[in-house]
């Protein structure tokens, strides 16, 4: 149970961090992961809405690191907020259907390494913390 513990915790600083950021710098922060928006970077609905997206992903870090002061207690919310990833991980790959990868290097790394853990990673999360639950491991 510490492993799988240590490794949600993993997940939920990743989230408080780039959430964080987000909030704080906004859409400038893109730039480093090889976002072309032009002049988008300065339109204010668009940075408005990043940063809000942005506080909602640092809360579902705050909900994480909550959830793993009890495992047992807090499974089912461990089991949505996966799901939930799991599901932003889909509209990645909507998204990359419908307008293809980012032309940089690191947008796409970037791309592939978030759906990889969105689509691959919450689900191999969910079915850990079912093994756990029920004594298979």
């Amino acid at each position: 149970m510490m492993t799988f513990m240590w490794t949600v915790r993993a997940v939920a600083v990743i989230a408080l961090v780039t959430g964080a950021i987000d909030v704080l710098v906004g859409l400038r922060g893109q730039k480093l992961i090889g976002a072309a928006l032009g002049e988008g970077y300065r339109d204010p609905l668009l940075n408005s809405q990043f940063r809000y997206l942005g506080a909602v992903w640092f809360g579902f870090g705050v909900l994480l690191w909550y959830c793993t002061l009890g495992i047992p207690e807090h499974a089912g919310l461990l089991y949505g907020a996966f799901a939930v990833v799991f599901l932003g991980g889909l509209g990645r790959i909507a998204s990359v259907v419908q307008f293809g990868f980012p032309s940089s290097a690191g947008g796409r790394n970037f791309v592939v390494i978030a759906i990889a853990i969105e689509v691959i990673g919450m689900p191999l999360l969910g079915f850990w913390l079912q093994k756990l639950l029920t004594g298979g491991a």
